[in-house]
């Protein structure tokens, strides 16, 4: 059984369609939580905490369908080794938005050092978020 090059959806790549979903959800979080915090209401920290678990959720489906394109990449290709890099800044986003969702624990505001460990988790997985979508760039015009 042969493993398609690239799973597709009438002629479209399936994980780069899937991909915007975890994007949207979990980039603006931060800045959800910029503003409960200079506001002063929990509503925003609510919506940040929500944006995130589906942005999660998303982001499971993104990285199954990623997985199989990644599963049908020739060992010697020369976007294999970028393609391994973009699944590890991914998963390092992922991870950190799930801490930064564990520290939470509940939509309600985080307080103290939980406040200060939701931003720099939120901060530094949107940065890596940002360094996985470039690192996605230079894979598909390796490969196109």
């Amino acid at each position: 059984m042969s493993v398609p090059r690239v799973v597709r959806v009438l002629g479209h790549p399936l994980h780069a369609i899937l991909s915007d979903f975890p994007l949207a959800l979990l980039c603006p979080s931060i800045f959800w939580d910029a503003i409960g915090v200079w506001r002063h209401e929990p509503l925003w920290w609510a919506i940040s905490f929500w944006t995130i678990a589906l942005g999660l959720a998303s982001a499971l489906v993104t990285a199954a369908a990623g997985l199989a394109d990644y599963a049908a990449i020739p060992e010697k290709d020369p976007a294999a080794s970028t393609a391994t890099c973009h699944m590890a800044v991914m998963l390092t986003a992922v991870c950190l938005y799930a801490a930064s969702l564990i520290v939470r624990r509940t939509a309600a505001p985080p307080e103290g050092a939980k406040l200060m460990a939701a931003f720099l988790l939120e901060g530094f997985g949107f940065l890596s978020l940002g360094a996985g979508g470039w690192l996605a760039g230079i894979s598909f015009f390796i490969t196109a």
